[in-house]
């Protein structure tokens, strides 16, 4: 059972790109949800109030531990970094920083085919999109740019992307990409 932390941002888009993909999904909404979880999608949408509300609902110091993995998307690969230059409350499991909004503002998203090691080319859809501007140790692999941007990597079982794969055709291919790097 792969889950979706349900408590803000793109969460059915994910449940959808899940079903599409072949896995059983399950909205986690409380953290008792977790119990039947093999994976966790972070997903999109405002990093600050996830966070937050992460810590709310008691979900920070569970997910901090780092025994469930993690896919974060967007807002996902903000909260899973050591650090964006603001104080915010974040997962801290991947050894990166990034840089919020890297990309601008709403109006300022686009959509780009981009090539991900490992799978191939799919459609990336960008939305106030960060990117990785510091990786802090040699785990970190980088898997997808932009040109000179990173936009997606991978360390141990957490992976993380700038860009919503949940929002596009093909992007559907990111959870089997993921799912199977664990052996799921």
């Amino acid at each position: 059972m792969i889950g979706v932390l349900g408590i803000q941002g793109d969460i059915e888009e994910h449940l959808e790109a899940l079903k599409k993909a072949g896995y059983e999904e399950k909205r986690v909404k409380r953290v008792e949800d977790l119990k039947d979880v093999e994976a966790l999608i972070i997903p999109g949408g405002e990093s600050t109030t996830i966070g937050k509300l992460m810590k709310k609902y008691g979900f920070l110091d569970i997910l901090k531990k780092g025994e469930i993995p993690i896919l974060g998307t967007c807002a996902g690969m903000v909260l899973l970094s050591k650090g964006t230059g603001i104080n915010q409350i974040l997962l801290e499991l991947m050894d990166i920083t990034v840089k919020r909004n890297a990309y601008g503002r709403q109006r300022e998203s686009f959509e780009k085919e981009i090539e991900v090691k490992g799978l191939g080319k799919i459609l990336g859809v960008f939305i106030r999109a960060p990117v990785v501007d510091k990786i802090l140790s040699d785990d970190v692999e980088v898997i997808a740019k932009d040109e000179d941007k990173i936009i997606g990597v991978k360390q141990d079982k957490f992976m993380a992307l700038s860009f919503h794969p949940e929002l596009s055709e093909d992007g559907y291919k990111i959870y089997d990409y993921f799912l199977k790097s664990l052996g799921l």
